[in-house]
């Protein structure tokens, strides 16, 4: 049974009307397009006024001055709009920029360097579990090769015998991003296959729940 539901309708308009882009670029696709962009524009002026009153106003009041610091920044974004100041939003710019560094370098050493080393230093060796066994050895065998492969200050690493381990190195990336572009794709069909069956299930009522 077809949906009474106006927000159903809502929204499986646009999701018809985001998909005739396979088709070509049309005047169908630039309302969905120019609505997303207008909402999601809105949608974030909405927090951000109220994330500056919870975060802001209302902790100041509450005695909690070290959130002056905050607005203070903020204030200071605005000059960037000034011809004779606009140097000052730099400080702001400065702090945040200094701030994001900060936190990725403390995300990515932990992601991208410290576990993979806790990882690789597993036991080769798991004993009842052949497939976590070779896992182990896989995973030990493609980092220390593929760091070989960027290893350029040796002589003879890339030539002649010793080639081959820099050599498995570069398969075993080549396998690395092949799987990563392909888990993109499947997400990326997972995600649309969900917006079908809305389309079938709560829209047009044709399969069950």
């Amino acid at each position: 049974m077809v949906s009474t539901d106006i927000s159903i309708w809502i929204a499986a308009f646009f999701t018809i009307a985001v998909t005739t882009y396979v088709f070509k670029d049309n005047i169908i696709f630039k309302f969905a397009e120019n609505t997303f962009i207008g909402v999601a524009a809105g949608h974030a002026v909405v927090m951000a006024v109220r994330n500056a009153k919870m975060y802001g106003i209302d902790k100041i009041l509450a005695g909690e001055y070290i959130y002056l610091v905050s607005i203070i920044l903020g204030i200071l974004m605005y000059f960037r709009f000034s011809k004779t100041a606009f140097w000052v939003y730099r400080y702001a710019i400065a702090f945040l920029v200094g701030q994001g560094v900060g936190i990725a370098m403390r995300a990515g050493v932990h992601a991208d360097f410290l576990q993979m080393v806790a990882t690789t230093a597993k036991p080769l060796v798991v004993s009842g579990d052949v497939m976590g066994s070779i896992n182990s050895i896989l995973v030990f065998v493609l980092v220390i090769t593929a760091l070989l492969h960027f290893v350029f200050t040796v002589a003879g690493i890339h030539k002649g015998a010793l080639s081959v381990l820099p050599r498995i190195g570069r398969y075993g990336m080549l396998l690395g991003f092949g799987a990563a572009f392909g888990n993109t794709v499947m997400t990326r069909f997972g995600m649309y296959q969900g917006r079908v069956l809305f389309l079938l299930r709560d829209w047009l009522g044709l399969v069950g729940s």
